[in-house]
């Protein structure tokens, strides 16, 4: 594989002017994240942590949407509690069918946060701070671009879901839950990395402890719009398989292969991947490392992701008040007349 070198080396002059230019970077005055202290302070951690992920962590490009393939299992995080995931991410051949770009993605604060809403709830947002891509090679574009060089740069689309727990695991059955989620247009086509189309996601979602490991599973459906074609839609079926092995109270291997399927669509194309790797506890975080291997043509070909997941309580759910009335039984309130 020739992941490193091509990373570390030959790609760094391609990768290096979008980093430096202050017109690709987004940049946020501290001025804009001072808030007022109010009463619950709880709620206001949660809209802090809402707040900067829609700033710092616009999700993936329209055109790579495996981020919303990725699968889960149907248990959810603590009712107030908060789980953040970083990432950096790199692939290489990656292939847009719109723009006829392909090159070497590079992906910079991939984020994502849950946050437990309730016993049978949760919220998600995940995104990416920035990609970058280094163009290697170009074929005939069905939606032009309008920028000019070898490198191009743009943020993503703003992903928003909601996962239910519907049924718990018992001793035979998996526990059952389903997810939707909405794929908002942000990325741009001129850009070469977006569609400017909406995306509706749905899924149900299966996991089952065997022994130490667990096994989750994922079947659903994709309604995303077409790029090309007014007042079109496709509907793709949804997969995704995934294992966890624990090595020791430290470390998890972990391996996943999800994707997409239905008719082939310009913009819509069907996309599989294999990943596997390591998941290892240390410094009170969890660190993640990942290899990424592409089953189809507009997947790319290979990748790399590093990973690092920090979970807190950000809020204590709150009890009413417990109101008990005492009644008189009718019988002895009768015979007391």
């Amino acid at each position: 594989m020739e992941l490193a070198p091509s990373f570390l080396g030959l790609r760094w002059r391609n990768f290096r002017h979008l980093f430096l230019d202050r017109s690709s970077i987004c940049h946020i005055k501290c001025s804009t994240l001072i808030t007022p202290t109010l009463k619950h302070g709880g709620n206001v951690k949660v809209c802090l942590w809402i707040l900067l992920a829609m700033c710092l962590a616009t999700p993936a490009v329209a055109q790579d949407p495996e981020r919303a393939l990725r699968p889960e299992g149907a248990d959810l995080v603590g009712i107030g509690r908060v789980r953040t995931d970083f990432a950096i991410e790199f692939y290489q051949n990656a292939r847009y069918s719109l723009s006829g770009l392909q090159g070497d993605l590079l992906r910079l604060g991939v984020i994502a946060i849950r946050i437990g809403a309730g016993e049978h709830a949760e919220f998600q947002i995940s995104g990416v701070g920035r990609d970058f891509l280094s163009i290697t090679g170009r074929s005939q574009a069905v939606i032009p671009t309008t920028f000019a060089g070898d490198t191009t740069s743009d943020f993503g689309d703003l992903i928003l879901s909601t996962k239910l727990k519907l049924m718990a695991e018992g001793q035979l059955r998996p526990a059952l839950g389903f997810q939707f989620a909405v794929q908002l247009p942000n990325a741009s086509n001129e850009n070469g990395l977006g569609t400017d189309e909406t995306g509706f996601y749905s899924r149900i979602l299966l996991s089952k402890r065997l022994g130490k490991a667990e096994m989750q599973g994922n079947l659903g459906l994709a309604i995303l719009g077409s790029p090309i074609k007014a007042n079109s839609q496709a509907d793709l079926l949804t997969f995704g398989i995934a294992a966890r092995v624990p090595v020791n109270k430290h470390l998890d291997l972990v391996g996943h292969i999800f994707g997409r399927q239905g008719p082939e669509r310009i913009g819509n194309e069907n996309l599989a991947r294999v990943q596997a790797g390591a998941r290892f506890r240390a410094a009170g975080l969890q660190w993640y490392l990942a290899g990424v291997a592409g089953l189809r043509h507009f997947d790319p070909r290979s990748g790399l992701i590093v990973g690092v997941t920090y979970e807190f309580q950000a809020f204590q759910r709150k009890r009413g008040p417990v109101t008990i009335r005492s009644e008189v039984p009718t019988g002895n309130r009768n015979h007391d007349e």
